[in-house]
C-alpha cells in the first residue's frame, strides 16, 4: 500500500516526552502510495469498519519536502485508474513551500489529466488559513480550470475560486458530477465557484453554449435526496438550434461521426429516465432574443420543475408572430414509458409575420388563435405525438389571402391566368377554421374551411404522427363565374418529411373528355360548356364552425386578440 525510499526527519524530544509527536523537519524521497477500492466497494485504507468515520490524527510537522512522490487510485467498479506525481517546487523550502501535482489516467472510463499547484501541504491542516490553488484538468472532452482559495480543504468546507468549464457537450457532466443536463453543442462557461457544506454554487455564470450566450446563477445541493438543482438563467441571444438536445432533436452541432438522418421528421432520440430521476430541480430561463431559420420567435420564458421523476414546464411561453404561444406540460417519468399531458394556447398570431414572405407582408393578414389539449405516452417526441389523444383547433378571423392561390386550389385555369397576367390580388377572408381530433396519434380533420367571397376551400383527411403519413384533400368551391374551371381537388400525401402535393386528375380528365365530345358536336362552340362554373353563392356558416371549434378545445375570445402594443413613456 505504501513505501518510502528515503525518510529524513528531526523530532522534538521535549514534546515527545510530553506525549506529543512533532517533526520540525520532514523530507520524503520517492514515496509511493497505492489506494484501491475492490469490487465489493471496500477501500484498502480502512482497516477496521468501526474506525472509518473517526478523524485522522496528523503529527505536527514544521517543514515538509517531497521528492518524486507518487500516488495511484484504482476503482474497477467505475473504470477508474489514476496516477499522480507530487513534488515540492525546486528552490522552495520551509513551511511555505509550494507543491505541484501532475496526474493522468482514466476517470470513469475517460482519459484524464491533471496539473495543479497549491500552497504548502502543511497549511492544509489549518482551517483558518485559506489555501491557494491553481488547477487545470481534462476528463475526456471536458476541460476545467480553478484559480482561487480553498477553505479547510481536508474537510471540503468551502471554496472561493474562479471556475472555467468547457467541452463538447454539457450532458457529459452527468457521469463526472451526476448533474443531469440534456445534450448540447460545444460550450464554454465561467463563474465564481463557492462551496459550503453540501451546497455547491456557481455565481455570476456567463459563457456560450453553441451560438447562444448564457448568464445567471446555478447551485447544486447534495444534502437533499435526490440532489436538488436550482438555477436562474438568461440568454440575450438564443439560437433555437442549440436547444435541439432538450427535445431529443438536433443539437445544432455537426460532428463528423453524426449518424445519417432518419426518415422521421419528429425527434426520435429518447429522454433519459435515469437523468429525469437523478435530481429534483427548479430552473428559470429567459431568452431575450431568439434566432431561428423558420419561425419568427421573439423571446422565450421557461420555468422547469422536477420532483421525484415528475417534470413540469409551467410555463413554457414563446412570443411568436406578434402573438404568444403559451404551453404547460407535465411529464411523469416514474414508469418506464413517460406519461405526458400538454395544454397549448396560441394567441393573437399575425399570418403576415408567421409566414414573412414579401406578398404576405403586403397583405392585411388578420389574427389567428388556437388551442390543443393532448394526452400522450412515450420516451421521445416522436413516440409521444404518435400516441396522442385529444383535440386541437386553429381559427383565423379576418385578413386577406392570395386570390391566385385560391383559384389554383380549384384548378381554375381562366381566372388563374388572368391573375398571372394581370397581377395577383388579395381577397378578404371571412374565416379560417381547422378543427382536429387525435386518437392514438392519428389526427383526423373534423372541419377545415377557408371561406372568402370568391372561393370556399374545404379540407378533409388525416395526419398520422405514429407513421408520419399524410392523406389530405383540399377542394375549392367557386362562388363566382369562371370560364374554364376544372374543379380538381388538391391531394397532399407522402410523409411529414417528404410531402407530395398533386391535383386529382380523375375529375379533370372526365370533364376534359366531355368538353372534347361537345366540341365535336357543336363545331367547337360547346367545348367550354362543361368547364363553365357559375358558383352557388353559398357562404360557410363561420359562426357555427368557430363556435364548435372553440367548444371542442376551449378557445377563448381573448385568444384571437392581438397582443397589446407596449405603452410609450
Amino acid at each position: 500500500m505504501a513505501e518510502i525510499k528515503r525518510l529524513e526527519f528531526r523530532i522534538d524530544l521535549l514534546r515527545l516526552i510530553g506525549g506529543h509527536l512533532s517533526f520540525p523537519e520532514l523530507a520524503l524521497s520517492e514515496p509511493r502510495v497505492r489506494l484501491e477500492v475492490n469490487k465489493d466497494g471496500t477501500p484498502n485504507w480502512v482497516f477496521k469498519e468501526e474506525n472509518k468515520d473517526k478523524p485522522t490524527t496528523i503529527p505536527e510537522v514544521g517543514a515538509l519536502s517531497i521528492d518524486k512522490g507518487n500516488a495511484t487510485y484504482t476503482d474497477p467498479r467505475v473504470n477508474t485508474d489514476l496516477t499522480v506525481d507530487v513534488n515540492t517546487l525546486d528552490g522552495q523550502q520551509g513551511p511555505e513551500s509550494m507543491v505541484e501535482v501532475i496526474g493522468k489516467g482514466r476517470f470513469k472510463g475517460m482519459p484524464s489529466t491533471l496539473n495543479a499547484r497549491g500552497g504548502a501541504l502543511l497549511s492544509l491542516r489549518d482551517a483558518s488559513n485559506p489555501y491557494p490553488i491553481k488547477l487545470r484538468a481534462a476528463l475526456g472532452t471536458t476541460k476545467a480550470s480553478v484559480d482561487g482559495t480553498l477553505i479547510d480543504p481536508l474537510h471540503l468546507k468551502g471554496e472561493n475560486v474562479n471556475f472555467t468549464l468547457e467541452g463538447s457537450d454539457l450532458s457529459l457532466l452527468y457521469p463526472i458530477a451526476g448533474v443531469p443536463i440534456p445534450p448540447t453543442p460545444p460550450y464554454k462557461i465561467e463563474g465564481a465557484l463557492n462551496h459550503a457544506g453540501d451546497l455547491w454554487s456557481l455565481r455570476q455564470l456567463k459563457g456560450l453554449v453553441g451560438k447562444s450566450d448564457i448568464a445567471g446563477d446555478f447551485s447544486l445541493d447534495l444534502n437533499k435526496k435526490p440532489q436538488f438543482i436550482k438555477a436562474d438563467l438568461v440568454s440575450n441571444r438564443l439560437d433555437m438550434a442549440d436547444l435541439g438536445g432538450f427535445i431529443g432533436g438536433d443539437r445544432g452541432d455537426k460532428p463528423a461521426n453524426k449518424p445519417p438522418p432518419s426518415d422521421k421528421l419528429l425527434p426520435t432520440e429518447p429522454f433519459s429516465l435515469e437523468k429525469l430521476r437523478a435530481a429534483n430541480a427548479d430552473v428559470k430561463f429567459h431568452g431575450a432574443k431568439i434566432i431561428t431559420d423558420k419561425m419568427p420567435v421573439e423571446k422565450m420564458d421557461v420555468h422547469l420543475f422536477v420532483e421525484d421523476g415528475r417534470l413540469k414546464l409551467t410555463p413554457l411561453n414563446f412570443s411568436v408572430a406578434g402573438g404568444t404561444l403559451e404551453t404547460q406540460i407535465q411529464m411523469d417519468g416514474r414508469q418506464q414509458r413517460i406519461a405526458t399531458h400538454a395544454e397549448i394556447a396560441a394567441k393573437g398570431f399575425h399570418l403576415d409575420k408567421l409566414v414573412p414572405t414579401e406578398k404576405m407582408s403586403a397583405a392585411s393578414a388578420g389574427t389567428m388563435g388556437g388551442r390543443a389539449k393532448l394526452d400522450m405516452s412515450g420516451n421521445s417526441i416522436s413516440q409521444m405525438l404518435g400516441s396522442a389523444n385529444g383535440d386541437m383547433a386553429l381559427i383565423m378571423d379576418g385578413g386577406t389571402v392570395s386570390e391566385l392561390l385560391l383559384r389554383l386550389t380549384n384548378l381554375d385555369i381562366a381566372n388563374s391566368l388572368a391573375r398571372l397576367l394581370g397581377g395577383d390580388k388579395q381577397t378578404p377572408m371571412r374565416c379560417m377554421v381547422a378543427n382536429l381530433n387525435a386518437v392514438n396519434g392519428d389526427f383526423q380533420i373534423r372541419a377545415m374551411v377557408l371561406d372568402t367571397p370568391k372561393v370556399n376551400v374545404h379540407g378533409t383527411g388525416h395526419v398520422n404522427f405514429a407513421t408520419e403519413a399524410m392523406q389530405l384533400r383540399l377542394v375549392g368551391e367557386s362562388k363566382g363565374f369562371s370560364l374554364a374551371s376544372l374543379r380538381g381537388p388538391i391531394d397532399i400525401g407522402g410523409t411529414l418529411k417528404h410531402p407530395v402535393v398533386r391535383p386529382d386528375m380523375g375529375n379533370v380528365i372526365a370533364r376534359g373528355g366531355l368538353a372534347a365530345a361537345l366540341g365535336i358536336v357543336t363545331a367547337g362552340i360547346g367545348t367550354l360548356i362543361p368547364l363553365l362554373e357559375f358558383g352557388k353563392e353559398q357562404d360557410t356558416n363561420c359562426t357555427k364552425l368557430v363556435a364548435e371549434a372553440k367548444s371542442d378545445v376551449g378557445i377563448k375570445t381573448s385568444d384571437m386578440a392581438p397582443r397589446a402594443a407596449p405603452k410609450k413613456h
